[in-house]
């Protein structure tokens, strides 16, 4: 048996596609999707497009999904993080049908699901947040927090942009990384593929090459909020989204 985990589109479609034409190759039985399909990237329209055509088994809710109908400006509305956060909501909102966004924001929050008497538990970052960031340097404490069953043999996720393998103390530990945004300085697209078979299992983290400069033209033609910070987390594969960076751009 062998499944795909791809994660954290963000709406570059410009990767996604490169990574569906390795899937093609890498022939998996199935695919899962562990959430955060759009936001933060100029496609939002053509990366559900290209989830469609993979015709995943889970699609998992992560925190952009979540935001959709729940998101609820903060204390301070006009900090960097909300935004952030009102302007990416307000550009998908022009690309994707309210039946979309409910889709999206309705996800489940995470599953266990069973190949070959395998049980792989899967969620966007935790199990019981979408929200919490576990990085592959936490230490093994925390790393034996990511289940949802005692009996699971492996935990997928994807959340932090950085693609990883570990084993905890009970299961083996594994980050699919982000096919539109890595942040492990690696810019290329990231995925995972599971294979369990009589013998064993193994995992693979893929990394696929695609065109950089396309994806950052689109997110100008297309005047894509903070257009800047996705350029730059595109070119230097680190975390862009800093009140730092927002304000040096804004000055000049």
């Amino acid at each position: 048996m062998r499944i795909a985990f791809i994660s954290d589109m963000h709406g570059n479609a410009v990767a996604f596609e490169e990574v569906v034409k390795d899937l093609e190759d890498q022939s998996p039985d199935v695919v899962v999707c562990l959430g955060d399909i759009v936001m933060k990237g100029p496609q939002p329209k053509e990366c559900m497009n290209l989830l469609n055509s993979l015709k995943p088994i889970s699609v998992i809710r992560g925190n952009h999904e979540h935001l959709y109908t729940r998101y609820q400006k903060g204390s301070n509305p006009n900090s960097f993080k909300d935004i952030l956060t009102s302007e990416s909501i307000k550009y998908d909102q022009q690309y994707l049908s309210i039946k979309e966004q409910e889709w999206l924001s309705n996800l489940p929050e995470n599953e266990t699901l069973t190949f070959s008497d395998r049980k792989i538990d899967i969620f966007h970052a935790s199990p019981k947040s979408l929200n919490e960031v576990i990085f592959p340097w936490a230490p093994i404490e925390d790393l034996d927090k990511l289940y949802l069953e005692s009996t699971s043999d492996f935990s997928f996720y994807g959340h932090v942009h950085h693609a990883f393998v570990r084993n905890s103390t009970y299961r083996t530990i594994v980050n699919a990384g982000s096919i539109g945004l890595p942040f492990d300085k690696d810019n290329r697209a990231s995925y995972a593929i599971l294979d369990i078979g009589t013998k064993g299992s193994s995992v693979q983290l893929r990394r696929v090459q695609y065109n950089v400069e396309k994806a950052i033209n689109i997110a100008y033609d297309r005047k894509m909020p903070f257009a800047h910070m996705f350029e730059y987390a595109l070119r230097k594969a680190e975390y862009p989204y800093i009140e730092q960076l927002f304000s040096s751009a804004t000055d000049q």
